[in-house]
């Protein structure tokens, strides 16, 4: 029992500065990873439907499985989160290392139901990833996490940059003639035999599609990763990341609800606990489905509708993931200097003038495309760690706190991708316009509503002498 307690002991002591620092880079190394792993589908998307012989509504609904998944371990990974803190390294790691294999296998599967199962579990392991490592982060930063939030998703956003630049030399170049045709050239290859198949690619595309070399590229860089976080797990000093007491036994249902009872986010008080949550859940809905379509479809409706090149598409979708990236590393100083309350307004009015401005001028302007594409990744990349950052200035964000957030993120991601997909197969281009509008009216909604909730609240880290881990276990 003495050394069982001085093992306790150990895993609870706090990491040096120094050490909080040195792991945090290495999660964001974690983020961008994920966001390598993430945002291959817009870059692809085009080659996919290729590779598949489909069109954009099949894509929208393969890439379902990939929010399915998320909402399957966002209900099952913040408890286990809670549950097993101390093996949330493990976890990381355990996601990066399955991401890789399932992103490998993608570009030699042309079975629907083998697609979806595949993003289902790539899904799953990005949820998991996301709640075990912002639960790290918040455990070593406390109060002090917002800055560090906006820096890890930077990791995501430097991944994404990368990623375009990774794959462009495997991408496929349509024939001038057919840029705009690729939906019915996937419709019409389903009535060929593998003999003609072959020989309409190669008279309708001026180089075949080659990003089964780009898909094992990114996998291996996802997988190396991944031994860094086992080396924290089983060769480096533990601490508690999350301080929820582990009972041994069978778990009963009086323990699971105690897990996930709103009313430990706040010490005690379920009302405002649950109103908060509501908030957060309206919030990451929309910011996740609208960066989702931006992401995905952004480079499909420059090619579409405005006669892009290849080359051009796969660049503007990099200026979008440069000002994406720099926006959330410009956050680790607005976080410091702005109240999130306000920050959180303030970026979604951003994103609304941007949409409004997309909508009148992008419809047949290249140029406007171009340089609106600029601010709409200024505006949508800080959203994600700024709502994460509000919903930590007033509640305690435990694992199960940050599940939800993904659940609800999932949901998003999942109606605005298969919405979008319908309407820009059946509806026209433009759709991606009106739906991009809608997110940002929406958005805008909902952060003003978030002000006026919480106007009289000082935020959790105000109270003095107040644990709400105690008070929320009594």
């Amino acid at each position: 029992m003495a050394m069982r307690h001085t093992k306790d002991n150990l895993e609870s002591e706090d990491y040096t500065k120094r050490e909080k620092t040195v792991k945090t880079l290495f999660l964001i190394c974690s983020m961008f990873a994920l966001g390598l792993e993430q945002e291959l589908t817009g870059t692809t998307l085009k080659d996919l439907i290729i590779l598949t012989n489909s069109d954009y509504e099949v894509m929208a609904r393969a890439m379902v499985g990939s929010s399915v998944g998320y909402i399957i371990l966002a209900v099952l990974g913040g408890p286990l989160v809670d549950r097993f803190g101390r093996y949330s390294d493990l976890m990381v790691a355990l996601c990066l290392s399955v991401s890789a294999l399932a992103t490998l296998l993608t570009p030699y599967t042309p079975l629907f139901g083998v697609l979806w199962a595949l993003f289902c579990i790539r899904g799953m392991c990005a949820g998991l990833q996301n709640i075990a490592g912002q639960t790290i982060l918040i455990g070593l930063w406390k109060e002090k996490a917002t800055g560090p939030l906006h820096v890890l998703h930077f990791g995501y956003g430097v991944g994404a940059i990368i990623v375009p630049l990774i794959l462009n030399p495997f991408l496929a170049v349509l024939s001038p003639d057919i840029t705009n045709e690729t939906s019915s050239i996937g419709q019409d290859l389903n009535y060929t035999d593998q003999h003609d198949n072959e020989t309409v690619t190669s008279s309708q595309y001026l180089k075949v599609s080659r990003i089964k070399t780009g898909y094992l590229i990114v996998a291996i860089i996802v997988a190396s990763v991944a031994t860094v976080f086992v080396f924290y797990q089983f060769c480096y000093r533990q601490i508690t990341h999350v301080s929820i007491k582990t009972v041994k036994g069978k778990i009963k249902f009086q323990e699971l609800n105690k897990f996930i009872d709103p009313k430990k986010c706040t010490g005690g008080n379920r009302l405002y606990s649950v109103q908060i949550m509501g908030l957060l859940f309206f919030y990451f809905f929309n910011t996740i489905g609208g960066e989702i379509i931006i992401k995905t479809f952004l480079r499909s409706y420059s090619i579409d509708k405005l006669n892009f090149s290849g080359d051009d598409g796969s660049i503007l979708n990099t200026a979008f993931a440069i000002s994406y990236t720099l926006s959330r590393l410009a956050g680790l100083i607005t976080g410091r200097y702005i109240p999130v309350r306000i920050l959180v307004v303030l970026e979604s009015f951003g994103l609304l003038v941007t949409t409004v401005l997309l909508e009148i001028f992008a419809r047949h302007s290249k140029q406007a495309l171009w340089i609106l594409s600029i601010f709409l990744g200024m505006f949508v990349s800080p959203l994600y760690p700024s709502g994460m950052g509000w919903g930590n200035f007033f509640i305690n964000l435990t694992g199960t706190a940050i599940a939800f957030i993904v659940t609800s993120s999932a949901f998003g991601a999942m109606v605005y991708g298969w919405l979008l997909g319908y309407l820009y197969q059946n509806y026209g281009y433009e759709m991606f316009l009106h739906q991009t509008l809608v997110c940002g009216v929406l958005l805008f909604f909902c952060t003003i509503l978030m002000a006026v909730v919480t106007h009289s609240s000082t935020g959790i880290y105000n109270k003095t002498n107040t644990d709400l881990k105690e008070e929320s276990d009594e």
